[in-house]
């Protein structure tokens, strides 16, 4: 599973979101305003972070397609 982590009012939040919507790429969000427990569970020092709950692999920061695309073909099937 995926794991958005974000904040409301993140540019880059917004636009991870739209480029996976765009992508297809079934996600779950977590706001770390409101979940601040699941953050510091998880470890995510900064937003937007993509989290693989399988292999705990991470993206961090918004990227561009192609980043996104490599990372989920390494670590998301």
């Amino acid at each position: 599973m995926i794991i958005k982590f974000y904040t409301e009012g993140c540019s880059p939040c917004y636009a991870m979101g739209v480029l996976l919507d765009k992508m297809m790429v079934d996600y779950d969000e977590v706001d770390i305003e409101k979940d601040m427990e699941s953050a510091i569970d998880h470890r995510v020092r900064s937003v937007p972070t993509l989290l693989n709950t399988v292999d705990g692999s991470r993206l961090v920061g918004f990227k561009d397609k192609e980043t996104v695309e490599a990372w989920l073909n390494d670590n998301y099937s």
